[in-house]
């Protein structure tokens, strides 16, 4: 599979449904989570800015699973 805007939904052994996606495929992706029926952004930004690093850490081994689960090539 070639390069992707969105990747499919992903239900994570937390219960929570995420998916990753960009505007182009020049930009980075941002991960989300799925609230109800709207797509919420998971704040990978915000911990980078916070020096949250276990945060950062865990969206970053999720993105990792969904782009393994989806076949995604970055």
């Amino acid at each position: 599979m070639g390069l992707q805007l969105q990747s499919a939904e992903y239900l994570n052994e937390d219960g929570i449904t995420y998916c990753i996606r960009r505007e182009t495929l020049k930009q980075d992706f941002t991960i989300y989570e799925k609230c109800d029926d709207q797509w919420v952004d998971c704040g990978i930004d915000q911990a980078v800015k916070d020096l949250n690093f276990a945060e950062f850490k865990r969206l970053g081994l999720l993105s990792k699973k969904i782009m393994d689960a989806d076949q995604w090539l970055v």
